[in-house]
């Protein structure tokens, strides 16, 4: 058996160490179980090389990425009274915008709820004297309604007047005859 204790032990070093024979009739060690334990022990080995690898691959990343951005090995530096002065007024002024932010939104929500509260009350108001005029126009038109009815009564024309004006723009309950079958007037009476 070759000495390892002079230099690193690896895993291969243990899966290739061989032991003698013990001899015929003495006591020694089953061969399989010194195998599979050697095994063991060689891939607890591997995987300690592993991460201790990715370790060190990862310090040397930290390393490189420092020194490419002029930052010092030696740990965290002390930030200067200037830099300490910067990151202040920098946090000041951040403070002050975020305020000034939030009083400019509080103005806006105020002003915006006020003039929907102004537009809903014009509409509100719109909407009554739009009512009240349709009711006078309604009245006008049976008034005007009425006084055509009188008239053509008038001209010995007998006619019904319903009360409400209808949707085709007629007037209730009177019609024109086709001048194929005009006679004596224009207008007669709907049976």
């Amino acid at each position: 058996m070759t000495d390892h204790r002079r230099r690193h032990l690896t895993p291969q070093d243990i899966r290739s160490v061989q032991f003698p024979a013990s001899r015929f009739g003495t006591r020694g060690y089953r061969e399989e179980q010194v195998d599979d334990f050697l095994d063991l022990v060689a891939e607890t080995l591997a995987a300690r090389d592993r991460e201790l690898a990715r370790a060190r691959a990862e310090i040397n990343r930290v390393k490189d990425w420092r020194a490419g951005h002029n930052i010092p090995e030696q740990g965290v530096r002390t930030p200067t009274p200037d830099e300490v002065h910067l990151y202040s007024r920098a946090q000041l002024a951040a403070e002050t915008l975020e305020d000034r932010a939030r009083r400019i939104l509080g103005q806006a929500d105020s002003a915006a709820r006020q003039r929907y509260a102004e537009l809903m009350h014009q509409a509100a108001e719109r909407t009554k004297v739009l009512g009240v005029h349709a009711s006078v126009i309604r009245t006008q038109l049976r008034a005007q309604l009425l006084q055509l009815a009188d008239e053509v009564q008038q001209l010995g024309v007998p006619v019904a007047v319903d009360h409400e004006l209808p949707a085709n723009g007629q007037l209730p309950g009177v019609h024109r005859v086709r001048d194929d079958q005009a006679h004596d007037s224009d207008v007669r009476r709907v049976p």
